[in-house]
């Protein structure tokens, strides 16, 4: 499901998620569907380059798979290489994700309003 999303693979995301599917990322606004997961990542991709991630922790408990990993990137506006940690949260009904939720301070990508 990443490497869709990573490259921008949108119309194979529907059997990924549920119609009610919601995406957050630290302390923005929740974007709904793959609409609005294509609309944050696209705002991501104008600012920072992924370069990968590390993987520390997968755990799961009941609908909820918890991913804790350190994500490379690489800023656009300077070429500054760096990494930050990262949890993701992902909630599924049935299999598929109805919930996302990716917990770090992307306050390094020079945020601006969404």
């Amino acid at each position: 499901m990443e490497e869709d999303v990573g490259r921008s693979k949108w119309d194979q995301l529907n059997g990924y998620f549920s119609d009610d599917f919601r995406y957050t990322v630290a302390n923005l606004n929740t974007k709904n569907g793959i609409v609005g997961l294509k609309e944050y990542m696209q705002w991501q991709n104008s600012r920072v380059q992924w370069k990968g991630h590390e993987v520390h922790l997968i755990a799961e408990k009941g609908d909820a798979l918890i991913v804790e990993v350190t994500s490379f990137f690489s800023r656009i506006a300077d070429g500054h290489d760096f990494s930050m940690p990262c949890t993701d949260i992902y909630r599924f009904r049935g299999d598929k994700i109805y919930d996302w939720r990716v917990y770090a301070d992307i306050s390094v990508f020079k945020n601006e309003s969404l």
